[in-house]
């Protein structure tokens, strides 16, 4: 049928979109070979132990087991850091090559699933006699390859979501092919690459399923690169078990809507119940051995700490670190740590108060007998000290199950002579007169009469990120002294996923940082906006877009909640773990949709081919000042 006389007639444009696809994925493939090239051997995170991986695999042809290595192999990796000069900023130790002792080369990844590890080792088969740098480039090359696969994934993915707007699959699968510091990641050894590619792939297979229907190839699809996620690392199978219970839920909302909440209601008590334990642990203090406290006949309240000789039962030492404003406002000044004490006389017991304040720790024992003694002391704070920790510990040699209990620890700024125990006004201890004077306990909790949480002994040994899990847990309940890393952690991220490259230490100067955190603060407020307009409209959308939806967005909360609890278990006197945005490369894909789809709907639309171009020059404008002004002058300056 032809159009009226006159009509202007718009010509379709699909050329366009099948011309930009292919060069933006050779531009990402191209960009990853420059990082490749550009970057020394080794100057990606834990770059050594994820190639012993790999290296192991090859010249072994079998599944590994923790704690395994290859001497040889080990020396090598660490001769070749050696000469590259890794440790140029660490003081440049003095390796012992030679030595039956293997040299240290960082922290072993062998409890990493295999699958990414198996995909970058099947080639090494062909350089297996080549040296050590050879191979390791060539298992660069192979990331380089899943980078490809990830900015294909993303497009494929927009695509499918939004079938009317072209340009919104070129403008995300553009921002994934040229943001600097991921292809810096993607070009390095490292399973976050492969954890990228398993969860990118799988999100673009669930949101066809929801799109198109089940069929039994887009079902297998799904599946299977299901079980690729949990065979790549915990982080890309937590996406895809998210995944799954999505799918599931929209299988059984189809047919009941308040089944899928209701289900989801018992399965979380469920846990609760399996998993925690409600009343062995006293908030504030920490050690991963139960339980903290126990009923007893105490100086204040009804619970007391107790404590046992080498943690047998019970823990051996509990530890309770200020928030960070209290234990710096006391740098430099007197304090008094005290506590009502009991054992046993007749087996010699003694228990120590130790006040740790960065600088060293102040230890004083006390004999115990059978009745509650309040004992103190005085220690003035190093005047540097970044903040301070109360301890109560049980010497080592103390018999094995004589107990110790402990109630009302208190911690007061100012000197506070023996003879006499604080009055408190509550069996909370928190407020109260100490030799006429009026004190306030900086000491949280230290009756014990409160609890917190923990879990139970079948999972006590559980780790999350080679952190014990009751440790993790008890620092993100510990939010009066952990809480302040919260609005210190956004900034890191936005630092991380615009401008820091290698293993995070090199950085694009901080004005560079300003205009990307606008953008990254306008993407956010428009993806807002933009979620406020869907639910609006939710009733108008098609049933498989709001699934879509869901998915996205528990996928994106999961990698985000993931990637910010990293931080815990938080410790100022010793070393805390700062996250970075590598963790999120699990959910590029939402991410980065996200990202240009919140910018668009701030922009008219005749602006956002425009907008778009705009953002390809600055990132190309990002990556020189990136290569010119930190990367090389670094490393080959």
């Amino acid at each position: 049928m032809q159009p009226p006389p006159g009509t202007a007639v718009r010509p379709a444009r699909p050329s366009l979109q099948q011309g930009v696809l292919p060069l933006l994925l050779a531009l990402a493939f191209v960009r990853g070979l420059v990082y490749l090239a550009v970057m020394p051997p080794w100057q990606h995170y834990d770059e050594p132990t994820h190639f012993e991986y790999v290296g192991l695999l090859a010249a072994r042809g079998r599944l590994l087991q923790p704690g395994e290595f290859d001497l040889e192999m080990r020396r090598e990796i660490a001769a070749s850091m050696q000469a590259v000069d890794f440790w140029k900023d660490l003081g440049r130790p003095a390796l012992d090559l030679f030595g039956p002792r293997p040299p240290a080369i960082g922290v072993s990844e062998l409890h990493h699933p295999p699958l990414y590890y198996i995909l970058l080792a099947l080639p090494q088969l062909l350089v297996r006699f080549q040296d050590v740098e050879t191979q390791l480039y060539l298992a660069r090359l192979g990331s380089v390859l899943l980078y490809v696969v990830v900015v294909a994934a993303v497009y494929g993915l927009a695509a499918e979501l939004f079938p009317g707007r072209p340009g919104l699959p070129l403008a995300a699968a553009g921002l994934v092919a040229l943001l600097p510091p991921l292809a810096d990641l993607m070009s390095g050894v490292n399973n976050d690459v492969g954890a990228a590619a398993a969860a990118s792939l799988f999100l673009w297979a669930a949101v066809r399923l929801l799109r198109r229907g089940p069929s039994p190839v887009r079902l297998a699809a799904v599946l299977l690169l299901a079980v690729s996620c949990l065979a790549t690392k915990s982080t890309a199978g937590l996406v895809a078990v998210t995944g799954l219970l999505v799918l599931a839920g929209s299988w059984l909302h189809a047919r009941r809507r308040w089944l899928p909440w209701a289900l989801a209601g018992l399965v979380l008590a469920g846990l609760s119940i399996a998993a925690l334990d409600w009343s062995q642990y006293a908030a504030g203090w920490y050690d991963s051995e139960p339980p903290h406290r126990l009923r007893t006949n105490a100086p204040l309240g009804d619970f007391a700490l107790v404590l046992s000789a080498a943690g047998k039962g019970h823990p051996s030492v509990l530890v309770q670190e200020l928030p960070p404003a209290q234990g710096r406002a006391l740098a430099g000044r007197p304090v008094t740590l005290g506590a009502w004490l009991r054992g046993s006389a007749a087996s010699g017991q003694r228990a120590a108060l130790r006040l740790g304040d960065g600088g060293g720790v102040h230890v004083h024992e006390v004999d115990l007998t059978d009745e509650w003694q309040f004992a103190s002391f005085t220690a003035t704070v190093a005047p540097d000290s970044p903040g301070v920790e109360v301890m109560i510990a049980v010497p080592p040699e103390t018999e094995a199950g004589q107990l110790v209990y402990a109630d009302g620890l208190v911690l007061a700024a100012g000197v506070y002579g023996p003879g006499g125990a604080p009055q408190f006004r509550s069996d909370g201890a928190k407020e109260g007169t100490w030799h006429g004077q009026e004190v306030t306990n900086l000491v949280r909790n230290g009756s014990a009469e409160t609890a917190w949480p923990g879990l139970r002994s079948w999972l006590r040994s559980a780790r999350v990120y080679r952190i014990g899990a009751q440790e993790v847990l008890h620092s993100i309940l510990d939010l009066p002294r952990t809480g302040w890393v919260y609005r210190v952690l956004p900034a890191i991220l936005l630092r991380s996923f615009w401008g820091r490259f290698g293993w995070g230490h090199l950085v694009l100067p901080e004005p560079w940082f300003y205009p990307l955190g606008a953008l990254t603060l306008a993407a956010l407020v428009g993806a807002i906006v933009g979620l406020v307009r869907h639910v609006r409209k939710a009733q108008f959308a098609p049933a498989w877009q709001r699934r879509v939806w869901w998915l996205l967005g528990l996928s994106l909360l999961v990698a985000a909640a993931g990637t910010v609890l990293r931080v815990h278990p938080v410790y100022e006197l010793h070393y805390t773990f700062w996250p970075s945005a590598r963790y999120l490369t699990v959910a590029i894909a939402p991410l980065s949709i996200g990202f240009c789809a919140g910018l668009a709907e701030l922009l008219p639309r005749s602006w956002r081919g425009w907008a778009a171009f705009a953002g390809l020059l600055a990132l190309v404008t990002l990556e020189l000042a990136a290569l010119w002004t930190v990367i090389l002058p670094y490393y080959y300056g």
